[in-house]
């Protein structure tokens, strides 16, 4: 199964969010039935700021020992997830797609759609609830996502 992730997800588990222990969990689970795990290449960029910015909120760290930590992080980002290439017509889709309002939402639905992802993984279901009335993609929260296809 090819899955895509919202951003979101990814910082859900980096920083321990709410729902770290979902996202832990489906990710364990993708890996060991061998699905693609998708994140749009953009996200990438958000995904090193605002790990970054985590990492600096914890004062014992040394510039070195963040720089180490941020450096293992992202290497585990990238050997987990593919990166979809930001394709041009995915922007011009994305910003004239009246059924979002939230334009980087649209950017990663458009992304999902065109990679032949079955799933689009989000914290946010709301915000892709017009998308997923006219995708085939299923979108779903991590413990929709859990309830779905980890649980029977």
């Amino acid at each position: 199964m090819n899955i895509f992730c919202d951003t979101n997800i990814i910082m859900e588990f980096l920083q321990q969010r709410k729902f770290v222990t979902e996202v832990g969990q489906i990710l364990a689970y993708a890996i060991q039935q061998e699905d693609d795990l998708f994140i749009l290449s953009g996200s990438f960029y958000t995904i090193t700021y605002l790990t970054e910015r985590y990492l600096k909120s914890d004062q014992t760290l040394t510039k070195e020992e963040r720089l180490r930590k941020l450096r293992y992080i992202l290497n585990g980002v990238l050997g987990t997830f593919k990166l979809c290439n930001q394709m041009d017509d995915i922007f011009s889709e994305g910003v004239n797609d009246i059924l979002f309002d939230d334009l980087e939402d649209s950017y990663q639905a458009h992304v999902a759609e065109k990679t032949g992802c079955e799933v689009l993984l989000t914290v946010n279901d709301r915000h892709f609830a017009h998308f997923a009335e006219h995708s085939m993609i299923k979108v779903m929260t991590p413990q929709t996502f859990i309830s779905t296809y980890i649980q029977d």
